[in-house]
């Protein structure tokens, strides 16, 4: 299980790598009002679903609402960017991660379990705190 998880991140990070620069340049990848609004909605639900995914506690029917809400946040950002790239490319490789991550947690992306959908959401954000210049970004933890 573990070792889809992490064959799954070490794609992202190939996607990311290929269509973003270099990542030991210290400098942030610029972000936009659509980009900031959806990522911190994608953000606050992941927050308030981390633990019951974690714990095989959250109910299938919010599960789905989970699912449908991360969709609807990744659609906005595919609809309204004005990024250019490298920027654009890597945050809609990003939604992309994330889009897969919540799918696994609805069960309707059976290629990860609901909890390596949320480690892959986790993660995702991760690489968008380093990557880009979000003003406010809270993490996770």
């Amino acid at each position: 299980m573990m070792s889809k998880i992490f064959a799954w991140l070490a794609g992202v990070v190939l996607v990311l790598s290929a269509v973003g620069g270099a990542w030991a340049d210290d400098a942030k990848l610029a972000t936009d009002d659509a980009v900031r609004a959806e990522m911190k909605t994608i953000r606050d639900l992941t927050l308030n679903a981390h633990t019951l995914v974690t714990h095989r506690r959250m109910p299938p029917a919010d599960a789905r609402t989970f699912h449908t809400r991360i969709k609807a946040a990744v659609g906005k950002i595919g609809e309204a960017i004005t990024l250019q790239d490298p920027a654009r490319a890597e945050i809609l490789a990003l939604s992309s991660s994330i889009l897969e991550g919540a799918a696994a947690v609805a069960g309707s992306n059976t290629a990860m379990t609901p909890i390596d959908g949320i480690i892959a959401i986790d993660e995702a954000l991760a690489i968008y705190a380093k990557r880009f210049d979000h003003p406010g970004w809270q993490p996770l933890r």
